[in-house]
């Protein structure tokens, strides 16, 4: 077999190779999640993808490039832009963040509304004021507005709370292992945020996503993770 016909082989090797990649990446389901925080959202999601056995393909979990909401949905567009010109985008994008006393947390969600109205995959995820009221929801429903108190910032008066909690009084920021504590209890957690932005809906004059408090919609992005099992 000369020289050529070798090289014609591997050639034709390699781009069957590429094609079915490229089919796979075109069949196969891929979200994009860009988090505000570093450790405690990603950490969580992360552990639910792989107490449920999904491919860390189809659920690619990016830090933000900055803390604030705005900057969260600002790296979400740029990744979502880059994967698109590889030829195939995300199926979904999640930006997910707090409202805290970020100035900016109107601006994102807004901003990602946006987008969606454009045709594009975008979804806030967001807790008020915090992403461990999501937690929380799993020991019983809350409607009670959170605030400051003394020294402790609003985020802390929850935190404090939830370490109440039967085997929770050692939580810390960031702490792993809160997928697999929590998954007996999922079930309520979803329900009790569903009846809670279900509440705001009727008792808020102005947008229950922005203003409410408490609120959250984690759950639509776990359901969402969920969906994706094999």
């Amino acid at each position: 077999m000369g020289s050529d016909d070798l090289f014609k082989k591997r050639k034709a090797r390699a781009n069957n190779a590429l094609a079915r990649q490229q089919q796979q990446r075109t069949q196969s389901p891929r979200c994009l999640i860009v988090c505000e925080g570093s450790k405690t959202e990603p950490h969580y999601l992360a552990e639910l993808r792989e107490v449920w056995g999904i491919p860390h393909s189809w659920v690619n979990i990016k830090p933000s490039e900055g803390s604030s909401p705005d900057r969260v949905v600002q790296t979400a567009e740029r990744l979502y832009v880059e994967d698109a010109r590889m030829g195939h985008s995300f199926d979904q994008v999640f930006c997910v963040f707090d409202r805290d006393a970020h100035p900016t947390f109107s601006q994102a969600v807004q901003r990602t509304r946006e987008l969606a109205s454009n045709g594009k995959p975008f979804k806030a995820i967001t807790s008020t004021p915090c992403f461990e009221f999501w937690f929380l929801l799993h020991f019983g429903y809350s409607d009670a507005p959170f605030a400051k108190a003394g020294k402790k910032s609003v985020g802390d008066v929850l935190v404090s709370q939830f370490k109440t909690k039967a085997g929770l009084a050692q939580y810390a920021k960031a702490q792993k292992g809160m997928a697999a504590q929590l998954q007996g209890k999922l079930a309520a957690a979803t329900k009790h945020a569903t009846k809670l932005r279900q509440s705001a809906a009727k008792t808020q004059n102005q947008d229950p996503q922005i203003y409410a408090n408490p609120w959250t919609n984690v759950d639509e992005l776990v359901q969402y993770i969920e969906g994706l099992k094999c």
